[in-house]
């Protein structure tokens, strides 16, 4: 499980920050007013810090599975910790931290072409997907916008859920159900923006820091 939920944050497209332009392909002018709007918010930000509780559930197979993890983002570099692994990138190197057997993997990192990074969680919505308002919902006492993705080309999930907050204009929570009936659900628990002093090495794995660690350089 924890290689497929490393693949999986991949896969999803959890760029924050890009400075493409906004395509949704769509009829739903409700939908793609609410998209924009958001999308406009979460690029004026300076940099992201969040937490998340991050479920994998699939009934028919009887599985459960919970794990926490925070997320911090500015522009294309991002610091990803998720239970046994460390995930950070500068925009041209990513580091894989396994904490298990105290080793990290270098390799190079392009995010212009690796269209599979976490710096994408917050704008996993901008391309490549049709959208349709379902419903403005209370959930947990705030009121919700709840929005559907379908793909536009094939791919390993069958619809994304957006759960957007009405009254902050904020992504609460993404739920991702793939083709064999299970569902992946990002809920964030917590979400600061423009936050100071981050840090020149926030974004860099710093070696010196980690006792006896294995250097597996793939660059």
């Amino acid at each position: 499980m924890k290689k497929y939920f490393l693949t999986l944050l991949f896969l999803t497209s959890v760029a924050c920050f890009s400075q493409d332009t906004l395509i949704i392909n769509t009829n739903d002018s409700i939908s793609t007013q609410i998209l924009q709007e958001l999308s406009e918010k979460t690029k004026s930000y300076q940099n992201i810090k969040a937490d998340f509780k991050f479920t994998f559930e699939n009934t028919s197979q009887d599985i459960l599975e919970e794990q926490d993890g925070s997320i911090s983002i500015q522009e294309n570099s991002f610091k990803l910790e998720i239970n046994q692994q460390i995930i950070i990138s500068d925009g041209s190197t990513q580091w894989i931290y396994l904490k298990e057997s105290n080793e990290v993997q270098i390799m190079e990192y392009d995010v212009e072409d690796d269209m599979m990074s976490p710096s994408k969680l917050f704008t996993i919505y901008e391309k490549g997907y049709k959208n349709s308002y379902i419903e403005l919902k209370s959930l947990n006492g705030k009121n919700m916008h709840i929005i559907d993705l379908f793909s536009i080309e094939s791919n390993a999930f069958k619809k994304i859920q957006l759960q957007i907050d009405a009254d902050k204009n904020q992504l609460d929570n993404i739920i991702l159900y793939d083709k064999n009936g299970g569902s992946f659900t990002y809920l964030i628990t917590n979400f600061k923006t423009n936050v100071e002093n981050t840090g020149d090495n926030t974004y860099k794995f710093i070696a010196e820091d980690y006792t006896d660690v294995q250097i597996i350089d793939l660059r």
